[in-house]
């Protein structure tokens, strides 16, 4: 059942990769996740994990089965032979055999169902490990989309102060030439304007990084046309990501639901059933074992004077059956079933340590990343006002400027506080959603935007 889903979530996968590979379609941030887990390399190797742990139960389920073999033996003896009639005669001796055996276990101190109940526990902690690593790519992935939104962001930022900054060198050549400023003024603004030049060149760089980066992560096999989708992240948008669920809430539903400690959980259980299987070596083996065989012989005893009964005579009249019951009984094996058990027990007691670490690591990180995030919103909160102060300043700066009783320094100093506080409030804006974004998953809500 579980092999059928995740070959129709690889099916599934494949049909959305396609549809995201059309040439010149920006993708959105469910196709580059879907990509992402197709592609992956640590997806893939957890997806062999998973197969590797199915045959490994298959294996141990198969085990009750009975053991069929079939022998054929051929010999040519020389001289002084053994003959069918169980002596020895002066004559070449051409003999062949052939057998089939079987052995069948009757009883193995449980040991077979402690293979099967361990095999299981092992298959689907290998699930929730894959899962995990389809999760981690999700997280991943969306942080670098984010990246890149952020990135535009500080493009249009940049594009719009580049605007400001020519529109202030033609406002500075008509003052000059009316004889209201010197013409310092106009060398300054073209200064003014040739830094914001620089400073949009080197945001349009990061973003073809931060665009790089996440195409690489998908392992696409180049970036060039590589683009994403710009959701509707306005101030409503993320006002509405401020209500935030507490941590105790999250972490509870996380404890039960993250696969990580699924996995962890699944493998305590599969260490429970170690023991018991150590412990099986103690109790006697039971093996019902039954065959059938028969042999032909001929005789040499001179040039061409071979002597023997026909061939299917003899497979016929030299043919013997078994059956048998064999127990092994253990007494004493040098205290190797003893330490065995001492083994697997160590190995629970380890894992229930592993799983109390795994859940106390979860904790952590579900109450850092709810502070986080919140101290992300004060931050965003405050950005925001500082950035429509920084405006209003700037606003009445430009119309001193505009009249000419502003000197470029003063229009550069209201201009460049106006534009700190957009660059601010953009990286607060991103960390705040990257955040909550994290915590919601937590809480088993999905990747978007």
């Amino acid at each position: 059942m579980k092999r059928s889903i995740i070959l129709l979530c690889a099916a599934l996968l494949r049909l959305g990769t396609a549809a995201a590979q059309e040439p010149g379609t920006p993708w959105t941030l469910d196709d580059c996740i879907r990509y992402a887990q197709e592609q992956n390399i640590a997806v893939q190797k957890q997806a062999l994990q998973v197969e590797q742990s199915r045959v490994r139960l298959n294996t141990a389920q198969l085990s009750r089965l009975p053991d069929l073999g079939a022998s054929l033996n051929g010999q040519m003896a020389f001289g002084r032979s053994k003959s069918s009639q169980d002596t020895y005669i002066d004559a070449n001796t051409l003999t062949g055999s052939a057998g089939i055996s079987a052995s069948l276990p009757v009883f193995q101190g449980l040991r077979i169902k402690r293979q099967i109940a361990g095999g299981k526990f092992d298959l689907r902690a290998a699930v929730a490990d894959f899962e995990r690593a389809r999760e981690d790519v999700a997280v991943n992935v969306m942080s670098l989309y984010l990246q890149v939104l952020f990135n535009k962001e500080l493009v249009a930022v940049a594009e719009s102060q580049l605007a400001l900054s020519s529109q202030q060198v033609e406002r500075s050549r008509a003052l000059v030439a009316n004889g209201k400023n010197p013409e310092s003024a106009l060398y300054e603004s073209i200064a003014l304007r040739s830094k914001d030049e620089l400073t949009l060149t080197q945001a349009r760089g990061d973003l073809s990084l931060a665009l790089l980066d996440l195409s690489q992560a998908l392992n696409r096999p180049s970036a060039e046309g590589f683009d994403i989708v710009d959701p509707d992240l306005d101030s409503t948008a993320v006002d509405a990501l401020s209500h935030l669920r507490s941590p105790a809430e999250i972490t509870a539903y996380a404890l039960d639901n993250r696969p990580h400690i699924r996995a962890e959980q699944l493998r305590l259980a599969s260490s429970s059933e170690a023991i018991r299987l150590a412990r099986a070596d103690r109790w006697p083996q039971i093996t019902l074992t039954g065959g059938y065989g028969t042999n032909a012989y001929k005789y040499y005893k001179g040039p061409s004077n071979w002597t023997t009964e026909s061939f299917w005579s003899q497979i016929r009249n030299n043919s013997s059956e078994y059956i048998g019951l064999s127990v092994n009984i253990p007494i004493f094996n040098r205290m190797a079933t003893r330490n065995s058990i001492r083994t697997a027990d160590i190995g629970y007691r380890n894992q229930q340590l592993t799983l109390t670490e795994a859940e106390q690591a979860l904790s952590k990180e579900i109450e850092q990343a709810f502070y986080t995030a919140r101290a992300a919103w004060d931050k965003y909160r405050s950005a925001r006002n500082a950035l429509e102060s920084a405006r209003i300043a700037f606003a009445y700066e430009e119309q001193k400027a505009a009249a000419g009783r502003s000197t470029v320094f003063d229009y550069n100093d209201a201009k460049t506080r106006m534009e700190k506080a957009a660059s601010e409030l953009v990286q607060a804006k991103y960390e705040f959603i990257l955040r909550t974004k994290i915590l919601d998953f937590y809480g088993g809500a999905p990747l978007s935007l």
